[in-house]
């Protein structure tokens, strides 16, 4: 029990406030690497579509960053995002410098 209160401690996530038309996503950090996060796009039946990992934080209280990820979110939903590119939200937020 002690070792899973640890781990859940040691791993923080984020999910949005304002939910896309279809499916969620989630955003998962770790104060051991705080420069690195995994994004997560699910489907409404809480099945994953598209998952990344950056080497970036992401400001989740923006509402231009949450509604750029719930557009992405309803693109891979709805089969129009490209999910083969495995740099969808590197390219969404210019973070390729």
């Amino acid at each position: 029990m002690l070792t899973a209160l640890i781990l859940i401690s040691a791993v923080c996530s984020q999910a949005q406030t304002k939910t896309p038309e279809h499916g969620f996503w989630v955003v998962e950090s770790n104060p051991h690497q705080p420069k690195v996060q995994i994004i997560r796009f699910y489907t409404d039946e809480s099945k994953l579509i598209y998952e990344e990992t950056i080497n970036a934080r992401l400001n989740l209280k923006r509402e231009k960053t949450k509604l750029a990820l719930n557009q992405l979110s309803d693109k891979l939903n709805e089969g129009k995002g490209n999910s083969e590119n495995k740099k969808l939200i590197a390219l969404a937020f210019n973070l390729n410098r």
